[in-house]
Order: C-alpha cells, then structure tokens, then sequence
C-alpha cells in the first residue's frame, strides 16, 4: 500500500471510538433469528418450485 492510503487509514481507526454507546433490546436478537428464519423459508419456496418444474419438464420430454 502507498502511503496515502496508510496515511487515510490511520486517520480512519484515529477517529473510531474504542466503545459503542447503543442500546440492543432483547426483541432485537429475535428480530434477526425471524428474518433468518424467513430467508430460509424463502430459498425453499423459491429454489424448489423452479427445480420440481425443470424435473417435470425433463420427464415430459423424456416420455416421447
């Protein structure tokens, strides 16, 4: 790296606060446990739809 960006980087971790001054609630962890949840409920839906009509397609043009 050059020394600019050395330099810029330095002044970036200078600047940083040591301690973050935030309040996390209790619902918050299961806030983000729900949308885990509901990503993968939604890769389900969404991956195994088109797969189970790409099988179906294969079998139909394999029984002619």
């Amino acid at each position: 790296m050059n020394r600019r960006r050395v330099l810029l980087l330095a002044l970036l971790g200078a600047c940083m606060p040591l301690t973050a001054q935030a309040y996390v609630d209790p619902g918050t962890g299961m806030l983000l446990w729900q949308g885990v949840i509901a990503a993968i409920g939604a890769l389900l839906v969404f991956v195994r739809n088109p797969v189970a009509a790409l099988k179906r397609l294969i079998d139909r043009i394999r029984r002619k």
